[in-house]
């Protein structure tokens, strides 16, 4: 029965892939094999401040569940609160650092000027027409 085994005689078919396809003795199916899992700060960071605590003594129909980050900086803000200056500092500069700019107290608006006229063009076109009625004077 061995002997049939190495006996191919080039037959190729179900359980019979061609030669050139099949794994080689000795050679892994698989050499660099599976990647090694990341275990730098940055990964362990990411990983624990991402993941979602359960937060107690809320009042009802509020939201529980809060990343960890979240709370670490809602914590920040309660000692800078309380007066911690060290809190107070971390807390000031990470808002600076990651809060978005406000926007602008005036809306944005832009004027398109399709020609360009001189003083007297333009009031001779666009100044009211029709000057306003005269008061009618008081019947005495």
């Amino acid at each position: 029965m061995a002997a049939n085994r190495d006996d191919d005689d080039g037959a190729v078919g179900y359980g019979r892939p061609p030669r050139a396809a099949r794994f080689k003795r000795g050679q892994s199916g698989n050499p660099a094999g599976r990647p090694r899992k990341d275990r730098g700060q940055s990964a362990i960071a990411a990983r624990v401040l991402g993941e979602t605590q359960r937060l107690a003594g809320q009042p009802k129909g509020a939201r529980v569940r809060f990343k960890t980050l979240e709370i670490v900086v809602m914590t920040m803000k309660q000692m800078a609160i309380a007066g911690q200056n060290a809190a107070a500092t971390l807390y000031t500069s990470y808002m600076e650092r990651y809060s978005r700019p406000a926007p602008p107290e005036h809306p944005v608006g832009y004027l398109v000027v399709p020609e360009v006229l001189t003083e007297e063009e333009w009031e001779a076109r666009y100044t009211p027409k029709d000057d306003p009625p005269d008061e009618p004077e008081a019947a005495e």
